[in-house]
This record gives structure tokens, C-alpha cells and sequence, in this order.
């Protein structure tokens, strides 16, 4: 079997996305803790296309084996070969009741509940513009969140895109004095409208492409801004300057979920260097699987590998990201120009990817 470089360079050829040693090292080791395809992606928190080469390359060389029931395992070969790596098996120490992020909610069961029961019957996730919604106890963590860091209490919070409804969450709650939600989706911004309506909630929603140039009543005229972009750099860099351009001055605050599924580090540091060099604005957190997210329906019809080991429906909300918190400074500045063209959902670490036999 090849060493882990000659792993990763042929998984860089194979795929176009940069991988390392390291990288091929973590899918290992979350290999040998588990035989689900989605929860070794969950572990490894690597992008798809590198996590399922990787495992493919391992069958191919005989050291796993794909059974009937699409598990994915090591054989005797196999466990010889993470032995002679000194490769363990992935090992977890996250804190059940929060789920790593750090929240209590204790104090919000309330908002939990009346989240549930109002959102029950929300619009379905749908694959014309890549959604998939978080689930109920991280979209309260998002309030808990914002809320601990003074940026939700009697402040105007925007929300880019809200499938999440994130939006009602905040309404319910009682603390901001404005939301307003600017969605692509026309079932969504009907939904919150109606919802908002309904229970007297301090929102508006309105029909919006963030490649479109805001509106100009809504640049400088918020305190928070909240979203959760597509991951190509281009969709990144867009949807994050939208938001920072609405905020009004410094000390104001915005917050994105970025994932180390479509994103491997490489993009982390190039997006990194956007916000710091270009938006000129602080990172003041990132808190690791933050977001988790339900599974939807769409998966497995649009997944961009054919592998058997692919084709399981995940028994976990396998997709996760982390969230991050940024906050402007005197010199910040996001983006206001017109209409901007960008690629939206697939580059080469999408989990919908491109490429010869891709």
C-alpha cells in the first residue's frame, strides 16, 4: 500500500482539491471508528470528495471491504496496515447536552418548544438553491449565542436567507426590535410573513438573490447580521460582504456557519484573508460543529459519487458546520456594488463536484 503522501497526491489529482498528509490520516483513523460512509465524513470533518476517494482508493487496494448493507470495514490487511501507520481509531469526548457548542439552554427549554410547535409545518428543504436546515436545538444555541454576546437585545438583526428560521427563533425570543429577512425563496418569505403575522412577530420578510445590490434603505441600518452561505470562495465572499455592508458601525457584529466538509482549510485561509485583509473586520469566534443539520430528502439524488458505500441513508445529522462571529472595526467595509455574478453551489470540494468521472 502506498505511503500516506503518495495517498494524498493521488487523491489531489483525482479530485483537484489540495490534500495532506494529515488529511488522509484523519479519514483513517474515523474509518477504523466507524463503518457508516456519513459519520466517517462527520469525524474526519473533510471535504466529501477527498473523504470518498480516500475510502475507495482503500477498497481498491484491498483493505476495506463494502458489505451488503453498504458498511464500510477493515480487514484483517487493513488493520495491519493502520497498525504499521500507528493510526487509532477516532475517539470523541464532546459533551452530549450541547453538543460541543458550549450553550446552556436550560434557561431557553421554553423557546425550544414553542419553536417546535410553531415551525412544524415549515416548507420542505429543496435542491433548487441547496438547502437544508439546522436542526431546533442549534437554531436556539444561535439565539443563546448572539443574545450572551450583547448582539441581539433591543438590536436590528438581519437575515440573509432563512431557511433555518432563525428569524421566528429570534421573534419568539422577544429580544431584537427588527428583523428583517431577505430570501431568494418565495415559499420561505410567504411562510415567515405569515408566520410573523400571525404571532405578532417584529418581522418583514422580502423576496432577495444576494447577487443583487441591496436595497439602499438597508445599508448601515442593522446591528447583527445572520446567514449561512454557500461555500465556493465567490458565494463566501458575496453573502458575508452583502451582510457586513448593512451593519451600521463599529462594534456591530455578523454571523455565518463555514463547514471542513465543503471547505477544506485551504479555502478556511483564503476566506480568512477576505475578512481580515479586504472586509477589514475582527474574527472574534469560531466555535468547531457548531451547526448540525437535519438530513434532507434530496441526498442521495444529487450526491456527486456513484460509489455503492455512498448510497446508505445516513443514520445521524452528519452535516455540521462551524460558526463563526465577526465583528467590524473602525475601517470595515463589505460589498455594495450592483448585481455580481458568481458560482454559487459547486466547485471542487462540493459534495455535488466537477470533474472527469465526477
Amino acid at each position: 500500500m502506498k505511503n500516506l503522501q503518495d495517498i494524498a497526491q493521488q487523491i489531489y489529482q483525482k479530485t483537484g482539491v489540495v490534500t495532506s498528509t494529515k488529511d488522509v490520516e484523519k479519514i483513517l483513523s474515523a474509518s477504523a471508528a466507524t463503518s457508516h460512509f456519513w459519520e466517517i465524513i462527520t469525524l474526519s470533518q473533510r471535504p466529501f470528495p477527498v473523504v470518498a476517494e480516500v475510502i475507495e482508493l482503500l477498497r481498491q487496494e484491498g483493505l476495506v471491504e463494502v458489505d451488503q448493507n453498504r458498511e464500510i470495514k477493515f480487514n484483517s490487511k487493513g488493520m495491519e496496515y493502520l497498525k504499521s501507520l500507528n493510526i487509532a481509531p477516532k475517539k470523541v469526548y464532546t459533551c452530549p447536552h450541547c453538543e460541543g457548542r458550549g450553550i446552556n439552554l436550560s434557561q431557553l427549554e421554553y423557546l425550544v418548544r414553542r419553536f417546535d410547535e410553531i415551525t412544524v409545518d415549515r416548507p420542505k428543504a429543496i435542491s433548487n438553491y441547496d438547502q437544508g436546515f439546522v436542526t431546533t436545538q442549534t437554531v436556539i444555541s444561535r439565539i443563546a449565542l448572539m443574545a450572551e454576546r450583547g448582539d441581539l437585545e433591543g438590536k436590528k438583526l438581519f437575515v440573509l436567507g432563512d431557511d433555518d428560521l432563525v428569524s421566528i427563533a429570534a421573534g419568539l425570543s422577544g429580544m431584537p426590535k427588527e428583523i428583517v429577512v431577505l430570501e431568494i425563496d418565495d415559499r420561505l418569505v410567504n411562510y415567515i410573513n405569515d408566520t410573523a403575522k400571525k404571532y405578532n412577530l417584529p418581522i418583514e420578510a422580502m423576496k432577495y438573490d444576494f447577487r443583487d445590490k441591496l436595497p439602499e434603505k438597508y445599508l448601515g441600518y442593522f446591528d447583527t447580521f445572520i446567514t449561512d452561505p454557500p461555500e465556493t470562495v465567490e458565494a463566501l465572499e458575496l453573502s458575508v460582504g452583502r451582510g457586513i455592508s448593512t451593519l451600521r458601525k463599529e462594534g456591530c457584529a455578523g454571523y455565518f456557519g463555514v463547514t471542513l466538509i465543503e471547505a477544506s482549510l485551504e479555502k478556511w485561509n483564503i476566506f480568512q484573508q477576505i475578512l481580515t485583509s479586504k472586509f477589514k473586520v475582527a474574527i472574534t469566534d469560531i466555535i468547531y460543529d457548531f451547526n448540525h443539520y437535519v438530513n434532507w430528502d434530496y441526498l442521495l439524488k444529487t450526491v456527486g459519487k456513484p460509489y455503492d458505500f455512498i448510497q446508505v441513508e445516513p443514520k445521524l445529522n452528519w452535516y455540521r458546520s462551524s460558526m463563526y462571529r465577526i465583528e467590524t472595526l473602525k475601517d470595515s467595509k463589505g460589498i455594495e456594488n450592483e448585481y455580481k455574478p458568481c458560482e454559487l453551489y459547486v466547485d471542487e470540494e462540493a459534495i455535488i463536484y466537477k470533474g472527469e468521472d465526477k
